[in-house]
């Protein structure tokens, strides 16, 4: 694993709780008393950083087992059974009703000293699941790590809340759409316009912004953005977080080119994001909430940074050149023709998108005047961010589709950072190459497309599982 690919996101100060994936909360159920096959002691040291194991209850009688199931609590995620050595004659295959009325996930532990599944549970777990209990069994240590912490995630996104500013005029519109979200993870989406932040822009003065700046500009360089221009960008920030605070929500993005940019704003929220992901938020462009969703699976589950943008297959030669003006073509001497079906670019907003300084080789991120488009020209107003993705690096590629419940996951590597010249609209974009791209392409949800270091697709998986989404891998 490469130093890119084995970072985990930067946090500037310890996150508000609000903010943080609480521990998943487990009940260990011995069949009946005797000498447990699990070493529960072991078990809750091992998973204390992301679960509580209670103490573990001995079953007297199935009249005790089903009074401890009917009387769990909604603060448990997860039941792990827990057997005696003998034959799996347990009482939850002799009497499953109080697990089909109580309708907790079931959890059987790996076999700890081997680190294998406990394969007799294979007739149980179809057993249940026939009557509609939901049933796990942990491959190994990680796999129920991953398990534990995607029961976490999955209480955690039912109450959860995403604020998206600026008008719904995209595909990714909250209000014609966003309840499939809810209904599916049970996350809210709630709309502010523009004005609401800009109405906050007063309360913020240059005092305070020069302090907060000074606080937070180690991870940039100042790179040609015009001082006013970066004031106003941590302004922004400030308004921002400001509201994210009041809702109690987690994430956040701006409909940058279907409102704000094209009325002539420049205030763009570029620096926001990455500032407020510091604050332990999760930000993306555009307002897209799917791309939002995507981030915050990949983040809550990995810890790691990660980022979106626009991702342009290079075969669509005609397409972006309409786009840039430019074809954006791989350079063919070492990236032969032959090559290019399973290639892509990604780009926004004149650079490769809003990548955290802790993504970059070099742990910083210049800030730019504001890239501009083919259409929209640069000049010299707002606060961008130009940062590149590690070569040669593996990636994850996610998008949560806007039935929200599908999720799509494609392998591939950053090949390298390509630098534009004498285009001032597209300075940057990032060069990726797809196991299968055409696959991708088939099932695609939208062009914004989410990106993290590193092959996650087992992980990403296994919560897309508990979380109840049909996953399709490319």
């Amino acid at each position: 694993m490469s130093e890119r690919e084995a970072v985990q996101r930067y946090l500037a100060a310890e996150p508000e709780p609000f903010l943080q994936v609480p521990r998943a909360r487990l009940q260990p159920i011995l069949a009946k008393p005797g000498k447990p096959t699990i070493d529960i002691a072991k078990l809750t040291d091992l998973l204390k950083p992301i679960a509580v194991v209670e103490p573990m209850i001995a079953v007297e009688s199935p009249e005790h087992w089903s009074k401890v199931v009917s009387g769990l609590g909604p603060e448990v995620d997860a039941i792990l059974p827990v057997s005696i050595p003998a034959y799996p004659t347990e009482v939850w295959n002799s009497h499953p009703q109080p697990l089909v009325e109580r309708k907790l996930p079931v959890l059987f532990w790996p076999l700890m000293e081997y680190d294998e599944p406990d394969f007799w549970r294979w007739s149980a777990r179809d057993f249940l699941r026939a009557l509609g209990v939901e049933v796990y069994i942990a491959e190994n240590r990680k796999h129920g790590e991953m398990l534990v912490r995607s029961l976490a995630i999955r209480r955690f996104l039912k109450t959860a809340r995403v604020v998206v500013f600026g008008k719904q005029n995209f595909p990714w519109n909250a209000t014609a759409a966003g309840h499939r979200i809810t209904q599916s993870l049970g996350t809210s989406i709630v709309v502010w316009t523009l004005d609401d932040i800009r109405r906050r822009y007063d309360q913020f003065m240059p005092q305070q912004i020069d302090e907060v700046w000074q606080q937070r500009r180690a991870r940039y360089v100042e790179k040609d953005v015009r001082p006013a221009e970066l004031m106003q960008a941590v302004r922004t920030y400030l308004a921002i977080q400001s509201i994210l605070q009041e809702e109690q929500a987690v994430a956040f993005g701006v409909n940058c080119f279907g409102d704000l940019v094209i009325d002539g704003g420049r205030d763009v929220p570029c620096l926001a994001q990455s500032l407020l992901r510091e604050d332990g938020y999760v930000t993306a462009c555009d307002g897209d909430y799917c791309a939002i969703l995507s981030l915050m699976l990949i983040t809550y589950l990995l810890d790691k940074p990660c980022m979106m943008s626009n991702m342009y297959p290079v075969r669509y030669v005609g397409a972006l050149t309409d786009h840039f003006g430019d074809p954006l073509s791989p350079d063919v001497s070492r990236y032969p023709r032959e090559t290019w079906n399973n290639l892509a670019r990604l780009a926004h907003c004149g650079f490769v998108g809003v990548i955290s300084p802790e993504m970059t080789s070099g742990g910083r991120t210049l800030l730019c005047d504001w890239g501009g488009t083919y259409e929209i020209k640069r000049d010299g107003s707002g606060c961008g961010l130009d940062a590149e993705l590690a070569a040669d690096t593996p990636i994850t590629v996610v998008e949560l589709c806007f039935d929200g419940k599908t999720l799509l996951l494609a392998e591939g590597k950053v090949c390298e950072t390509t630098r534009h010249r004498r285009m001032p609209h597209c300075e940057s974009s990032a060069l990726l190459e797809f196991r299968d791209l055409q696959g991708f392409v088939e099932n695609i949800s939208r062009e914004h497309t989410a990106v993290v270091y590193g092959d996650h697709i087992d992980e990403l998986q296994t919560l897309a599982g508990v979380l109840g989404l049909t996953c399709k891998v490319f």
